[in-house]
């Protein structure tokens, strides 16, 4: 999307050039499915309808949130009933009953109170709600995050953590705490999110120091990633190994493998580039590595049909493809390939790599170059950059739509494509739902990447921002803490994207981007890719 989780795309496809809002008799037997939300999301803000057909077609919500939840909440307020604490603050906590006091007290809200009232409080709710009365003593301590680290309570210490202002972290966290408290508190609910915070923001480096100590064969995944990073920033290499060691050993799929194994390359195990030339999965650091071995490349699938349509199904239909699609999730190998066959063509070609891709359990790697008129004229480059977004914001699939409804194959959210259609390129009766056609999304990524690249030269900053947006872009580049020459640059800068979205979706199209330039005719070596991303006179116009 322009804002877009690939594993968040539910198939569907157009109604036909110039389609129109579907009315209540046309959806209201329709089944349940992303389809149909995002057509009665248009319908409440673009058709015509009554208050008691919004409430039938309300009871066959697919996902009951986002746009459609609010669009129906605008015409079925949700009632209110107020709870039985609702009156109770923080001037008359006091005066409320003990399940009330108990229900409210959060960390949260216990900071605002003052030590006497929390005192009070402690008190009143010693005899039915023990822990609530020490955790309300423990906030009037000299340190309540040493307090609950003694104690063992890292739920409170968590709590503790997120609730505080700055200026209570810095007091009450920014002190040694032991090995033991540090493992307890990786072990609680809540530590992820904290890690990740703190290291993307390179923020906090007194608490920080704390997470070195946790015990690194008690870490895997995600977490024991982040906690080398959390070292690599505080130039700490021998615990970095450590943590990555046991990301490598404990991620599950082969590209997470891939980047913890390459950041044990970086931290000088050079044995290992070898391993990861071996990984059968593409990624940019496989990729690396095979340029940097000289190793066989990966074996491409790139079918190129004859024939311009070969089947009698619509697959702009979105009902249509979305039986076709519900009938195949449970076919075997023979009946996914025998499905494919049909769509081998031209105009139905992404069709036919869905379905190879499910027979084969996603393990080949194929590589879509459609031919298009919406892609006439331009060059290998401008082509490869549009073909490896289109990988990644849908597969190619011509009528896909996100749960925020970013549509088509270029995933552009409606108000961008209203803007572009509408404003930019002023096409007569242009309907968003036009965006599921081919030909227009291609042509309109050709003109939203025209304005990228006056200020972006590099795929891999072309891609955030085709993500995540150009302002987005823009202040990542001009922060003095990123893409900038240093050790382990540019990788750490990549590791420290600040939405995970938006940084998997990166190097996911970089690596998309140096396989279809091979495949155009116009190769390019990622080592070059990597070099030029920490000078600025090759990248951008926003850094001088």
């Amino acid at each position: 999307m322009l804002l877009l989780r690939l594993f968040s795309l539910i198939i569907i496809s157009v109604l036909g050039l110039g389609a129109k809002v579907l009315d209540y008799k046309e959806l209201k037997d329709k089944p349940k499915s992303l389809i149909k939300d995002y057509y009665i999301n248009r319908l409440i803000n673009e058709g015509k309808y009554t208050k008691s057909q919004i409430q039938e077609l309300s009871k066959d919500i697919f996902r009951n949130g986002g746009a459609v939840k609010k669009s129906i909440d605008q015409i079925l307020p949700p009632k209110y009933t107020p709870g039985v604490c609702s009156k109770v603050n923080a001037k008359n906590i006091l005066d409320a009953n003990a399940t009330c006091q108990n229900m409210l007290t959060s960390i949260s809200f216990s900071l605002k109170l003052d030590n006497q009232t929390r005192e009070k409080l402690a008190i009143s709710l010693n005899n039915k709600f023990k822990n609530k009365s020490q955790i309300l003593l423990n906030l009037n301590s000299k340190n309540p995050a040493l307090a609950f680290a003694k104690q063992g309570d890292m739920d409170s210490f968590v709590s503790l953590f997120k609730a505080s202002s700055q200026k209570q972290k810095d007091e009450f966290f920014g002190i040694e705490f032991n090995k033991k408290t540090m493992d307890m508190f990786y072990n609680t609910k809540g530590f992820i999110q904290i890690l990740m915070d703190l290291v993307l923001k390179r923020d906090f480096n007194k608490f920080r120091q704390n997470l070195l100590k946790i015990t690194p064969e008690i870490t895997e995944q995600k977490e024991a990633f982040f906690l080398g990073l959390n070292a690599i920033t505080l130039d700490n290499t021998k615990k970095a190994k450590a943590f990555f060691k046991r990301a490598a050993d404990t991620y599950k799929l082969t590209r997470q493998k891939d980047n913890a194994n390459f950041w044990l390359y970086l931290l000088g195990d050079k044995n290992i580039l070898n391993e990861l030339a071996k990984s059968n999965d593409i990624n940019i650091y496989s990729l690396y590595a095979k340029e940097l071995t000289h190793s066989k490349p990966f074996n491409i699938y790139a079918p190129r049909p004859k024939i311009k349509k070969s089947t009698k199904y619509d697959i702009t239909n979105p009902f249509v493809w979305q039986q076709i699609a519900d009938n195949a999730k449970d076919k075997n190998q023979k009946e996914l390939e025998k499905i494919a066959i049909q769509f081998y063509s031209k105009d139905t070609i992404a069709a036919y790599v869905y379905f190879m891709q499910k027979a084969n359990n996603w393990e080949k790697n194929y590589f879509i170059i459609p031919e298009n008129e919406g892609l006439n004229g331009l060059n290998s480059l401008r082509k490869s950059m549009i073909f490896s977004l289109a990988r990644q914001e849908s597969l190619f699939l011509p009528s896909v739509i996100s749960t925020s409804y970013a549509l088509g194959t270029m995933q552009f959210m409606p108000f961008l494509a209203n803007a572009i259609g509408k404003k930019e390129l002023k096409i007569q009766n242009f309907d968003q739902d036009d965006m599921f056609n081919p030909t227009i999304a291609y042509r309109f990524a050709n003109h939203h990447l025209d304005y990228l690249e006056k200020y972006l030269k590099h795929p891999l900053f072309i891609a955030y921002a085709y993500n995540g947006g150009i302002g987005f872009t823009k202040r990542l580049l001009l922060r003095d803490d990123m893409f900038k020459n240093g050790k382990f640059e540019p990788f750490l800068s990549m590791e420290l994207i600040p939405y995970s979205e938006t940084r998997l979706y990166g190097k996911k199209v970089l690596a998309n981007y140096v396989i279809y330039r091979a495949l155009t005719g116009s190769n390019i070596k990622i080592s070059r890719l990597f070099e030029i991303l920490t000078q600025p006179a090759l990248t951008d116009n926003f850094r001088k």
